[in-house]
């Protein structure tokens, strides 16, 4: 299939979710919601997407219909982001946020599996999706400066959400042949030396970057900042990860999956320690650069790395265990103990606590480098 049509539907893809739920966490912290209540509604999002994600990919496995679930989840999430974007009741936003999670779950994961494919069709190496992907960051990147702009409305969450079904059926509805045997190609998966350090890097520096989408806004309206502020400190940093993406192939060639994986991560130690200990809106700003790299460098050697060592029966459930284990329980771990520090020692504690486990994330990196330079 068409790489420019993956590239239109990365951007739109990532484009809704950034008018939809980077500010949230600020309209939290300005109805006055405390910080459990805060982290309880944010881990709704991760919750929902750990517990329908292999369902969704055993579906597109299974039965080789990675186009229709994709069609199935972007017209169903869009449904529920809608709702997300006008509840006001805190238990109508925390269904409808869960029911948006589970129900966009599988879409970022099947999509980077039409890429591999379409690279491998085409002889290119899997180094290349991030040329393809950093769509998606371009598209993250106008969402939630258009978003941060006063009186902007539902309107721009609304019209993303509906261009992204729509774009989701110029996808092929089903692969060649009928049904699949994928138990044996999953056990072949999950004995793999690899897959344990990679899948606890991933939980870990998501629990990170997961906990820096939703709270940032929070520390910047706890800090009195305008809220201008969190758009451009997303702009900034999102727009340093589209040049790392751009460059991936050059840049993180010689480092390999693993070393890229250890670069995230080291990385954003000394982030989230300015992040938390700044009351400069400038510095808060520029220290985002750091994002390029913490981000860009992890996404892209973590499906590549995925990619390579899975078998192709199993692909959409390879990605969707790596997008699990990262953004599912990274991400659910994050969001709840991130309203707990806000409550013990405000938001700074929440940034503190990432430049900590940045620390851990590291170390698991590590592990993984050293298993893939073991010989055999």
């Amino acid at each position: 299939m068409s790489i420019w049509l993956l590239r239109l539907f990365y951007g739109l893809m990532l484009g809704s979710l950034a008018a939809l739920i980077p500010l949230l966490g600020g309209r939290f912290e300005r109805e006055g919601l405390d910080g459990v209540t805060i982290g309880l509604l944010m881990a709704l999002l991760p919750l929902g997407r750990l517990l329908s994600v292999p369902l969704w990919a055993w579906w597109a496995d299974r039965y080789q219909a990675a186009g229709l679930v994709l069609r199935v989840s972007c017209v169903a999430s869009a449904a529920a982001g809608m709702v997300v974007a006008r509840a006001e009741s805190v238990w109508a936003l925390g269904l409808a946020m869960f029911l948006f999670a589970a129900m966009r779950a599988p879409v970022g994961a099947i999509t980077d599996v039409f890429v591999m494919e379409s690279l491998r069709s085409r002889g290119r190496p899997l180094a290349e999706y991030g040329r393809v992907r950093l769509f998606g960051s371009l598209g993250f990147m106008v969402g939630v400066l258009l978003a941060s702009v006063p009186f902007s409305g539902h309107w721009l969450s609304d019209a993303s959400l509906v261009a992204t079904a729509i774009v989701a059926f110029a996808f092929p509805t089903r692969g060649a042949g009928g049904p699949a045997p994928v138990w044996p190609a999953l056990v072949a998966l999950v004995r793999q030396p690899w897959l344990l350090p990679l899948l606890l890097a991933g939980c870990l520096q998501a629990f990170t970057l997961s906990v820096y989408d939703c709270f940032l806004s929070v520390h910047v309206a706890a800090l009195g900042m305008p809220e201008w502020v969190v758009g451009a400190a997303f702009a900034v940093g999102v727009a340093c990860e589209i040049a790392l993406m751009a460059w991936a192939r050059p840049v993180l060639g010689r480092l390999g999956p693993a070393g890229g994986l250890f670069l995230a991560a080291a990385v954003n130690v000394p982030r989230w320690a300015l992040t938390a200990w700044t009351s400069d809106p400038v510095v808060l700003v520029g220290v985002q650069v750091i994002h390029g790299v913490a981000f860009g460098a992890f996404w892209v050697s973590g499906v590549q790395r995925m990619a390579q060592g899975a078998p192709v029966q199993v692909a959409a459930s390879a990605q969707s265990l790596w997008s699990a284990a990262s953004y599912g329980v990274g991400s659910l771990a994050g969001q709840a103990l991130a309203g707990e520090a806000r409550e013990l020692g405000g938001t700074a504690a929440i940034f503190e606590m990432l430049a900590c486990v940045s620390v851990l994330a590291t170390v698991a990196a590590g592990w993984l480098w050293r298993v893939d330079r073991r010989p055999g």
